[in-house]
């Protein structure tokens, strides 16, 4: 049974492989919140946000730092603010497939065709942003841990409604615990995600992400 196709798009105010703005002179202009957010996604997602300073960010938004704290508060409630529209750009559109009435399998392929896609088809790096700050959450501000954990959480607790109601519909019968089938998927997706950021090969990544999914067909 085929999967369903994806509508894969980008919220609101995102705009990918942008160009650097260059300060103008004279009057001043009015503060592009969706730019900066943007701006900082791209440099997190494609660098490493440990890698990625402040003044940086600034550079390349063409925007001052006192602005820049003005809007966010911090770096920390930039961090934050990205990571909210990062949400919705890339993982919620997968938590609308899984919530969808369809067949087990049906919902597995549509999951892999997902994490499979080609970023670069999509003008997205590799890899994944949500991936790499839960790996470096210790390190994290109050505020983006916090993001970090309420949407880890959200993703955990979506793949476990997912894998429980095939259960009830008969659907998912391995004698695996729902909590450790979801954190087996969290896992999985991590590992891939990073595999790509490291320039895995399109067909190495999907070979390994689809067998170890295999285990639930």
């Amino acid at each position: 049974m085929s999967a369903p196709s994806v509508n894969y798009k980008k919220p609101h105010g995102i705009k990918m492989n942008i160009g650097e703005k260059k300060p103008s002179r004279g009057r001043p202009k009015t503060f592009d919140r969706d730019h900066v957010v943007s701006v900082a996604m791209q440099a997190y997602w494609q660098d490493g946000q440990a890698a990625v300073s402040l003044n940086s960010v600034c550079q390349r938004a063409g925007v001052s730092k006192p602005s820049l704290y003005k809007e966010f508060g911090s770096e920390d409630g930039l961090k934050q603010a990205v990571l909210v529209d990062y949400h919705q750009m890339t993982m919620a559109p997968l938590y609308e497939l899984l919530a969808v009435d369809q067949p087990f399998e049906t919902a597995l392929e549509a999951l892999t065709t997902y994490i499979l896609r080609d970023h670069q088809e999509y003008g997205m790096p590799n890899g994944c942003l949500f991936v790499d700050l839960c790996q470096c959450r210790a390190q994290l501000g109050e505020l983006t841990g916090g993001q970090v954990d309420e949407l880890r959480e959200l993703s955990i607790g979506t793949y476990a409604k997912w894998i429980d109601r095939a259960k009830v519909n008969g659907q998912f019968k391995l004698a695996i615990p729902t909590q450790t089938a979801a954190l087996y998927i969290e896992a999985q997706i991590a590992c891939i995600m990073n595999m790509q950021r490291h320039g895995a090969a399109a067909n190495e990544a999907n070979a390994v992400f689809r067998l170890a999914l295999s285990v639930f067909e």
